[in-house]
């Protein structure tokens, strides 16, 4: 009887050891690893930064890695499954109109809010400007668009200035502080970092300007895996909530994420806040406006934004869940 009583509690203690490995299985099961790739470690990426640090990226089940990837190269990096989303709008978004299987998901920043700088000592005024230099991550990117549309503000045609690619804010600073280049377009905190220096603003921000944040996703992952997507935009626009009401944080939190004194991210808080897009959306004119300005071609708005998933993330966050 007492070995009976022994290999029962044994297989008794075998079983509690099986369902306590199942639940630990079913708990490592929904932390899923993502990769979101950044154009650069700026403050228009903010609301990601807020989501990792918070913690809403882990409440979701979301294991969060950034990675620095050239815009042109980030859709490319999403297609190939080296990231899972991208967030860089012009490069992304002018690849989807042209074709590339992958959708607008989110939109952070509907305007970005860029400034042109130049060194004083080289350009008094925009016209200066002419048969010059204006450095650029890359040729047609965000920010030779919005570059363009800075001095088309003051009155200079941007056809008579040359645009270099230099890459990305750190090395566009470089090249504009030695005078590589006569005048770059930079989102903040670079361009107070750019004022610091002795470089001054001729232009900014732009009237209308372009997306300068969002969230990018391959076709297949929206179709395969669509709570990862889900998550993903509930604890971003968690992030935005939390952004619009607590300044003194979030600013400490730019500050960790991205270089800069405490001064200067406040003063990116307060500029891009205004362009924060709260609900992740954009409107099917404002997307038809993009498309026009941005791709030499049309597509039907079904292939190119899926806004469903920010919608049903605004849902439930409002529903308390």
């Amino acid at each position: 009887m007492s070995s009976m009583r022994f290999y029962v509690r044994c297989l008794v203690t075998l079983a509690i050891l099986l369902v306590i490995l199942r639940i630990d299985d079913g708990i490592n099961a929904q932390t899923q690893k993502i990769r979101i790739s950044l154009s650069s470690r700026s403050n228009t990426n903010t609301s990601y930064y807020v989501a990792q640090a918070k913690g809403f990226f882990k409440d979701e089940g979301l294991e969060v890695e950034f990675i620095q990837i050239n815009p042109r190269l980030g859709a490319m990096a999403v297609l190939n499954g080296d990231v899972t989303f991208t967030t860089s709008f012009v490069s992304t978004f002018r690849g989807i109109v042209q074709g590339l299987p992958m959708k607008t998901v989110l939109i952070l920043l509907k305007k970005g809010t860029y400034h042109l700088m130049v060194r004083p000592d080289l350009v008094k005024d925009i016209q200066d400007l002419k048969g010059k230099k204006l450095g650029v991550t890359a040729v047609n990117g965000g920010d030779h668009i919005i570059g363009r549309e800075l001095m088309r503000m003051k009155g200079l045609d941007p056809n008579l200035v040359q645009a270099i690619a230099v890459g990305d804010p750190a090395l566009r600073l470089q090249a504009a502080i030695s005078g590589a280049v006569q005048a770059v377009s930079v989102p903040p905190p670079y361009d107070l970092m750019l004022e610091q220096k002795g470089l001054k603003s001729i232009s900014g921000p732009p009237e209308i300007g372009v997306p300068s944040s969002g969230l990018f996703a391959a076709d297949r992952l929206i179709k395969e895996n669509p709570q990862v997507l889900r998550r993903t935009i509930r604890a971003t626009l968690k992030a935005n909530r939390f952004i619009e009401g607590n300044r003194e944080e979030t600013i400490r939190i730019m500050s960790r994420f991205v270089p800069q004194s405490v001064e200067t991210a406040a003063r990116s808080y307060d500029v891009e806040l205004k362009a924060l897009a709260k609900d992740g959306q954009m409107t099917d004119a404002e997307i038809e406006f993009q498309m026009d300005r941005l791709a030499d071609k049309k597509r039907p708005l079904d292939e190119i934004r899926d806004f469903s998933f920010a919608r049903q993330a605004l849902k439930e966050l409002e529903q308390g869940k």
